[in-house]
């Protein structure tokens, strides 16, 4: 079965107007909107994928409306592009896309960092410990995608606590983005072992309660997977 077949069958076995995270139902065009989406992010819907509104409106049960919606609302955010008289595609990912991206992370979940530096409680550092120990665990089980889970909650940990609601949705903002830059590539033992490094050196930090060198040390991070990232998109940096 190729790509848009896996797609379209994992859409009919879903619960169409249930989502289970949300005690609501959703609307078709929700339920359409986040299962598009989310194939996207998790690179299930490679970049140039065509989209064709009957083939989703049968997939998904629905008219034709939902799910233009949906691709509109998609296209709106970057990941779904319109070419006149031919239709909707999944959009590529181009150099300016990662440079733009992480140019803003950097700033923000550095912010947000030192934010987290001066504010957090106790209990807040040891939880964040905790996910460093993590991902040491997964490090040396070689267990890249259990490594993967824990540093994005390492992520989220600093941001949830960084005591500012604005900073937190402006990064929210642009974690699909990066989700889904990220999924793209297949993560490797070594940059593994280099992101365990990295957070070793933010938690330090933070534990110390040096918020400017907590902050520096997570752009420094966020600096270098970008890097990473333009390097295995073959793009030059």
């Amino acid at each position: 079965m190729n790509t848009k077949g896996i797609f379209f069958e994992r859409i009919r076995i879903m619960s169409p107007l249930i989502d289970p995270k949300n005690s609501r139902n959703i609307t078709k065009k929700e339920m359409a909107y986040n299962a598009i989406k989310q194939d996207i992010l998790n690179n299930k819907l490679p970049s140039g994928t065509f989209l064709i509104e009957r083939e989703l409106c049968k997939a998904l049960n629905v008219s034709r409306t939902p799910v233009r919606e949906a691709l509109h609302q998609l296209g709106s955010e970057g990941l779904v592009e319109f070419i006149p008289g031919k239709g909707a595609f999944v959009s590529g990912i181009s150099y300016e896309d990662i440079i733009e991206v992480y140019d803003l992370r950097e700033v923000l979940e550095g912010l947000a960092t030192r934010m987290f530096t001066l504010h957090a409680t106790q209990s807040e550092i040891e939880e964040l410990d905790k996910l460093y120990e993590h991902i040491e665990i997964a490090l040396k089980r070689d267990n890249i995608e259990e490594l993967v889970k824990y540093d994005v909650a390492f992520h989220k940990c600093i941001v949830e606590g960084c005591r500012n609601s604005r900073l937190k949705a402006m990064i929210k903002n642009i974690n699909d983005q990066i989700e889904r830059i990220t999924n793209t590539i297949k993560k490797d033992k070594v940059r593994a072992r280099t992101t365990a490094v990295h957070h070793k050196s933010i938690i330090n930090a933070i534990k110390q309660k040096d918020a400017v060198l907590a902050e520096s040390k997570m752009r420094e991070h966020i600096l270098d997977s970008k890097n990473y990232h333009l390097k295995k998109y073959n793009f030059p940096n």
